[in-house]
């Protein structure tokens, strides 16, 4: 995996870009959490050329002093697939990167050729509410991110350096990335994406882990009711992160979903000729 900087809307924003692979560009957009590469993205990589920016306000990406609301980082990230020429392409998305997806696919339906959904925000059901993880500590948060609480993973995010400057960086760069969520998502992750859901045409993806503490798998029928011809797989034994805990098996699905796209894209347009 190789990382760059790419300057959009004449170097307001300078962003962090991670790519790997090569063939039909993939653009995936993180979660809340913040950018992670994982085999989930290297299985990807093994068909498609994975571009996977890095929202600003997270990591080496600058310009988030622009961006006050969800519409402005919407049309940020249509100046951002402009600058890269990017069009006709699949297009994923994580949690909040998830809902960042759904409502480009909104906007512009007619850019993207499919739409996978892992977790995604966005959506409010009242009886069952999204969980305020911005009032969460790491060891609850991350109980409630993973199926397998006693993962390497899961420990590894319950554990906070208590010492010197890993210690000063991770408290620097958690609250920079929760302040950036928040603009997005509190108090509560609802931003009206209800009432546009049903201007997305992509075929499209819905993936939820079956112990998802986050948001239960109860959204993922919410957005296939409001998505005309969606499709739900649920993940057995993942939480919030079923990407993570599953990366094989989501890459799998992705890719096999993707690909049936592709062939019934194939067949519509010989059927045209």
């Amino acid at each position: 995996m190789r990382k760059q900087q790419v300057a959009v809307r004449a170097g307001a924003f300078d962003i962090e870009v991670w790519e790997a692979g090569s063939g039909t560009p993939v653009l995936f957009l993180h979660g809340e959490g913040g950018p992670t590469w994982t085999s989930f993205h290297d299985a990807l990589t093994e068909r498609y050329r994975v571009i996977a920016p890095v929202h600003p306000g997270y990591g080496e990406s600058t310009g988030n002093d622009q961006l006050q609301d969800l519409p402005d980082l919407i049309y940020y990230y249509l100046d951002f697939l402009d600058q890269l020429k990017l069009r006709d392409l699949p297009l994923i998305g994580h949690g909040l990167g998830g809902m960042v997806a759904t409502e480009l696919a909104a906007v512009q339906p007619d850019r993207f050729t499919a739409l996978v959904l892992i977790a995604p925000m966005g959506l409010w059901l009242a009886d069952d509410p999204v969980q305020d993880f911005f009032v969460m500590s790491p060891a609850d948060l991350a109980a409630a991110l993973y199926h397998d609480q006693d993962s390497t993973a899961a420990r590894a995010a319950a554990e906070t350096p208590t010492e010197g400057d890993a210690r000063i960086e991770f408290h620097l760069e958690r609250a920079k990335s929760m302040a950036t969520a928040a603009k997005y998502l509190w108090p509560i992750p609802n931003r009206g994406l209800a009432k546009r859901l049903h201007r997305v045409t992509a075929p499209t993806l819905v993936v939820w882990g079956a112990s998802d503490r986050i948001a239960s798998p109860r959204y993922a029928e919410a957005f296939r009711e409001r998505i005309a011809g969606a499709r739900v797989e649920i993940v057995e034994e993942a939480g919030h992160l079923p990407q993570e805990e599953h990366p094989a098996s989501v890459a799998e699905l992705t890719s096999a979903f993707l690909a049936e796209v592709d062939q019934n894209a194939g067949r519509a347009s010989a059927l045209s000729r």
